[in-house]
């Protein structure tokens, strides 16, 4: 029984022991980041004002831009980055930055990979490296270097999906194709291919005749402009800077589903899978592809009939985009 004591007194002077080393250390963190703060500011006037970063005034810049937030609690550099991606614009990475008291104190945190932009008023914050398309943008000429950034972002991400699309429309007006499978396709990833409805390339998709299935609507509201509302972020059309291919589904006949009591009204799906070259503006491929809803999933599936339906069409759809393209592509949609 003594020895029981000791040790939950020992636990309980270790617990009190490492409980006040660790407060020591928040009141140590909170009176370095003090004292950095107030020597700080001249020495980011001076970096933000170079006419070239050096890794070490780049540090100064990305410093300074973090502990203006009541949340930061420590910022430190190290084995830092720093690389040119455009004249007045680098990508900067090596800041490791502390939010919580865990990290600040045991010196861990995060490390974002950020883009500084040399403006009117010298080097700053312009974004984070996978906002801003790994920083490939040109030097803003305003005072908001970041919203000036992020523009120029997004219209790009804007042209690009412009240029697929009108792509894909130059494709439909060429003749149709023989061919059900394309041969000799490299292997196609999934980022490098857009799957939608060709219905969506219209002048306006929302005068579609109703139907169960919708494909590709999620990236025609965030992309499309006839269907793209102001404020949406345009992060997903950034993938057709990669796209090689799209598939799309033309000719699509689908009634809508209707359940009543023990019967109900469409429950199938026909259309036409084309395989679109973007580069080359072609429909290299295209295949019949259908599905029929079977009568017993009914008797089974009543509540849930709608989205067993759709979940049937789709894994269907994906078999024949699978068949269409040798199997080079297994696409999710």
């Amino acid at each position: 029984m003594r020895i029981l004591k000791r040790l939950v007194g020992g636990v309980v002077v270790l617990a009190v022991v490492a409980g006040g080393a660790f407060v020591w250390g928040m009141h140590r963190v909170s009176q370095a980041r003090e004292a950095r703060v107030r020597v700080l500011g001249p020495l980011v006037a001076r970096a933000t004002a170079m006419e070239t970063l050096s890794p070490e005034d780049a540090c100064l810049v990305v410093e300074g831009h973090y502990l203006k937030r009541d949340t930061v609690l420590t910022a430190e550099c190290k084995r830092v980055t720093l690389e040119a991606t455009r004249p007045g614009v680098v990508r900067f990475h090596g800041l490791v930055v502390a939010s919580d008291w865990d990290d600040a104190v045991l010196g861990g945190g995060s490390v974002p990979t950020l883009c500084l932009s040399k403006g009117p008023r010298g080097w700053a914050f312009a974004g984070y490296s996978h906002e801003l398309l790994d920083c490939q943008f040109d030097p803003p000429t305003g005072p908001e270097p970041a919203k000036e950034a992020l523009a120029q972002v997004e219209h790009l991400r804007r042209a690009w999906m412009d240029d697929a699309f009108a792509a894909v429309r130059a494709a439909l007006k060429g003749p149709d194709v023989d061919q059900e499978v394309c041969e000799g396709l490299p292997a196609l990833p999934k980022w490098g291919v857009l799957v939608l409805d060709a219905d969506l390339l219209g002048d306006d998709p929302s005068a579609r005749t109703p139907r169960t299935t919708y494909i590709g609507d999620i990236l025609g509201f965030q992309c499309l402009p006839t269907m793209k509302k102001e404020g949406v972020n345009l992060g997903p059309c950034a993938a057709n800077q990669f796209i090689s291919h799209v598939v799309l589904f033309d000719d699509i006949d689908e009634p809508p589903l209707q359940v009543a009591g023990s019967t109900y009204s469409g429950g199938r799906y026909s259309a036409v899978a084309k395989l679109v070259d973007v580069r080359r503006q072609e429909v290299i491929c295209q295949r019949a592809v259908s599905y029929q809803l079977p009568e017993e999933m009914l008797l089974v599936m009543r509540q849930t009939l709608n989205f067993e339906y759709s979940k049937a069409v789709r894994a269907a759809l994906r078999q024949e985009v699978a068949k269409l393209t040798g199997g080079q592509l297994a696409a999710e949609f």
